[in-house]
């Protein structure tokens, strides 16, 4: 059982000095053995909440907290942060920020070794987890040559690793691709029905149909609707696009993507960009990622990659921009042979840990990072586009998840680039800023740059995609094209 009574928390930012409302007077009750989904807004408080179920608020992060949080009875904020654990495991929305140890084996096991479980029943725990997320096959990879969906999972098998009754996960499904996205929702059906408590913040609602047994919708750092899974997964499309939820329908494999854009643009924009690959090969070590692969990225379209978890999706991207050296091949911008140097001055990229590449303390100030005037867009119209304007003085890292996704975005516009690349754009991102990215994305293609799009978003590539590759290990395969075989 987990009960939340008139939770409020505000705290000084330590990088703004302003005072935030976190969260105001929030009551959520889950019933134990049940599954309770948490969505709206980025920025509403929704991480915020699950820290507060962790324990991490108060214990880690200061500020003032009123209220009361209850795991199986117990008030959170008078458990040692050291056996929380004990209460409940966790998934964070970017992973890489809750690992300890080199492999995946060992990841797992880390946990049940500080609380001194018994070996022999330590390594069944780890070898059930893996087993249930699909991830037996990487038990001796290191973590840092695995893929971010990949990453994913892991985090979910060491959640499940743990042994605690309740599991709190903040996106599980954010980076990974359809048949991944159904191994978690089967994981979570059997925790379910074994009894384990489990809350889930997401955005990408289809995959828990059927599971959820509550859905709670918050804004401003308030639960402003309940309903049942039954009552919310029976809601048309007018109420929930009125809400800014994302679909509830499942968007399918990448084969039953549509791009929606019927384009045949590039006769349109003369001079414009085409970057090219052919018979490109990449290796790590003695392990291939992907060999004699070729591909078009046309002036003036938006090209979706898609493709399994650890297909090589996000190391074509840094080979295609120059950030990594094939093993062979050529690529070529109009026609031309280029060396990594000429790339990397030509590419515009963003990357799927945003955090990586934010490096102002203002977020006006971060679209000066590379702004060129051949954007044609000033700084508040670029924040004004994703809801930002109003933050502009606010310090990058004190953003959400979605937020600073948006402001990544903004910011590959911003320095007017030829060619721009985007690794899971989408990743925690809502309803009206997928729409928002949407909207942007159509707007550089229009003015001639060659758009790159890594994705495992169905929703978002059917509406903003002009051409579908799907990137398999053998190599690419074009799938669809202007809406068309």
């Amino acid at each position: 059982m987990i009960d939340v009574e008139s939770l409020s928390f505000s705290y000084v930012s330590e990088l703004t000095g302003d005072r935030v409302e976190a969260l105001r007077g929030v009551d959520v009750s889950v019933r134990p053995g049940t599954l309770t989904l948490v969505c709206g807004s980025s920025g509403c408080g929704k991480s915020t909440l699950m820290r507060a179920l962790t324990g991490l608020i108060p214990q880690m992060t200061p500020g003032d907290l009123s209220g009361t949080v209850r795991i199986d009875g117990r008030e959170l904020a008078e458990v040692p942060l050291t056996e929380v654990g004990h209460l409940c495991s966790s998934v964070f929305q970017n992973p890489r920020t809750q690992f300890f140890c080199d492999t995946v084996s060992e990841e797992l096991a880390f946990c049940g070794e500080n609380y001194g479980r018994d070996h022999e029943a330590l390594i069944e725990e780890s070898t059930r987890a893996a087993e249930l997320m699909g991830i037996s096959h990487l038990m001796d990879r290191k973590l840092s040559s695995l893929s971010g969906g990949q990453l994913q999972k892991v985090a979910l098998a060491c959640a499940l690793a743990s042994g605690a009754p309740v599991l709190l996960a903040d996106e599980p499904t954010s980076n990974l691709d359809p048949d991944a996205i159904a191994d978690v929702r089967r994981a979570l059906a059997i925790l379910k029905e074994q009894g384990m408590t489990i809350v889930v913040v997401e955005h990408r609602l289809h995959f828990l149909r059927g599971l959820a047994d509550q859905v709670l919708l918050m804004e401003g750092g308030e639960v402003t609707c309940a309903w049942s899974g039954e009552e919310f997964y029976a809601m048309d499309d007018a109420q929930r696009q009125s809400l800014g939820l994302r679909t509830l329908v499942d968007p399918g494999p990448p084969e039953a993507w549509v791009p929606s854009r019927n384009s045949d643009k590039e006769a349109s924009h003369e001079g414009g960009v085409r970057l090219s690959c052919r018979d490109l090969s990449f290796s790590y070590g003695n392990t291939p990622v992907f060999d004699g692969l070729n591909a078009d990225f046309p002036a003036g379209q938006i090209t979706c990659i898609a493709g399994m978890n650890g297909v090589g999706k996000t190391t074509l991207v840094r080979v295609l921009c120059g950030l990594a050296a094939p093993g062979s091949g050529t690529i070529t911008l109009d026609g031309r042979a280029t060396n990594r140097r000429q790339r990397r001055a030509a590419c515009a990229l963003v990357m799927q840990d945003t955090g990586r590449q934010l490096f102002s303390d203002t977020l006006a100030g971060e679209l000066t990072i590379g702004a060129s005037e051949a954007s044609g867009e000033d700084a508040d119209k670029l924040l004004g586009d994703f809801d930002l304007a109003h933050l502009g003085d606010r310090h990058p890292l004190s953003l959400s998840g979605g937020q600073k996704q948006c402001l990544v975005i903004a910011a590959a516009r911003a320095t007017g680039r030829r060619i721009v690349i985007l690794d899971e754009p989408t990743s925690g991102v809502d309803a009206r800023h997928l729409d928002s990215i949407t909207a942007t994305l159509h707007r550089i293609a229009d003015e001639g740059a060659a758009v790159i799009v890594v994705t495992h978003d169905g929703e978002f590539a059917s509406a903003c995609a002009d051409r579908l590759i799907t990137l398999t290990p053998t190599g690419a395969m074009c799938a669809l094209e202007g809406g068309h075989q």
